[in-house]
């Protein structure tokens, strides 16, 4: 305004301002101010969404032990430890009243009278003429052999002083051949399904009682007498190695069984822990070709008035074989082949040198084979009408009866031998 004015050379007046004028157009952006003064916090914001887990960190150091805590629920029982030592035999207990279902054998009687003789019999065929003549081998004998006396001594001291009235043939099959057994008697009831109870078969005093349980095992129970057994009251005796099946016998303080997964019959002495072997060569040991499948058993160990025996099974021909064996030398005597295989069998027992076997229900003995004369007999009858289980099946020398373990429970049957 200044400028206009000089250069007119007028007089200027100022007037009054103008409207004001449009809107210039936007300048350039400017710099970046430097930063402010930190206002003061402000409040506390809501609580985020948790996150996602992390990793597991480095275990952090060992604390502290807690104090103890309340005892927790008894658990399940364990498995069974390994048997202990052999204990010491407890003291003779007291005699105990005698058990309606026991047999108990009384003493022997007083020789009958001598019978009537009999009628003459019809003349023999003339023979040549000799010095003397030879006396016949002797069937009958009122000797006791070591196992006990022979199957039958007749009361009639003529017949048994006479050499021509004795005929082997007859006399042994109406003495020593079995005809029929009787009911059973129960006698115990147990637990297990297989096992075998045993007895001394010729020393009567011997009251004891043995029991192996189930068809394998490394230990027997030992029972002072019947009451014991009745009561459950037994000591544990340790064997060598373990058993199998449910054949095994006692005889004159040792037990004998099969040495389990192997063709070897142990003799093992039940006071003193001795120990003898026999290898039963050429015989079914293993796998499931039993003898005996309805017991599980490969041997069956017995004895009776002839002597100690061994019923196996041919690896050949899976035929019956039987073993007569030498007690004390404790070697075969001789292997006798019945030719009756196996597989028809369900059980065997040997009675005065006959073994008998049972059909494969074990319910009827079907067949019967002398081993002294190593022939075939006749002889068939019914054992039992029922089907459970037979894991056992013996004669015992010492009553003339038939122990079985059959249906959780021991039984004894009484044996009707021919007259």
């Amino acid at each position: 305004m200044v400028d206009l004015c000089n250069s007119t050379k007028g007089i200027c007046l100022t007037g009054p301002p103008g409207p004001p004028g449009p809107p210039g157009l936007d300048g350039l952006p400017g710099y970046n101010g430097s930063d402010g003064v930190p206002g003061a916090p402000g409040q506390k914001g809501e609580p985020g969404i948790n996150g996602k887990r992390g990793r597991i960190g480095v275990p952090g150091p060992k604390g502290d032990r807690g104090q103890k805590g309340e005892p927790g629920e008894m658990g399940l029982p364990g498995k069974d430890g390994v048997p202990g030592g052999k204990g010491a035999r407890g003291a003779k207990g007291e005699k105990g009243d005698a058990n309606n279902d026991v047999i108990l054998e009384g003493a022997k009687g007083e020789p009958g009278p001598a019978g009537p003789p009999g009628p003459p019999g019809p003349p023999g065929p003339p023979g040549k003429r000799k010095g003397k003549a030879q006396l016949q081998e002797n069937v009958y004998s009122s000797k006791s052999t070591a196992l006990g006396e022979v199957c039958a001594v007749p009361n009639d001291d003529t017949r048994a002083g006479k050499a021509e009235d004795r005929s082997p043939g007859p006399s042994r099959k109406a003495e020593c051949v079995i005809t029929s057994v009787g009911s059973p008697v129960h006698f115990v009831t147990v637990q297990q399904t297989f096992g075998t109870w045993m007895r001394e078969p010729a020393n009567v005093s011997d009251e004891r009682i043995w029991l192996t349980m189930h068809f394998s095992g490394s230990s027997i129970k030992e029972y002072e007498n019947s009451n014991a057994l009745l009561n459950d009251t037994y000591r544990i005796v340790n064997i060598s190695g373990f058993f199998h099946g449910c054949g095994h016998a006692v005889q004159n303080n040792h037990l004998y069984y099969q040495k389990g997964g192997t063709n070897v019959i142990l003799k093992f002495g039940l006071d003193n822990a001795s120990l003898s072997t026999l290898l039963i060569e050429n015989a079914l040991y293993h796998g499931r070709n039993y003898l005996f499948s309805n017991s599980k058993t490969y041997f069956n160990v017995a004895v009776d008035e002839k002597g100690l025996w061994i019923i196996y099974a041919s690896s050949t021909d899976e035929n019956i074989i039987v073993a007569h064996v030498d007690e004390e030398t404790f070697s075969v005597i001789r292997h006798i082949n019945t030719t009756y295989p196996k597989s028809k069998a369900g059980n065997a027992f040997i009675a005065c040198g006959i073994i008998y076997v049972t059909d494969t229900k074990d319910m009827t003995v079907s067949f019967a084979f002398d081993l002294l004369k190593e022939k075939q007999i006749d002889a068939r009858f019914e054992l039992r009408s029922s089907q459970s289980v037979l894991a056992m099946l013996s004669y015992s020398l010492r009553d003339k009866n038939l122990y079985t373990w059959e249906n959780r429970s021991l039984m004894i049957y009484p044996v009707h031998f021919g007259r």
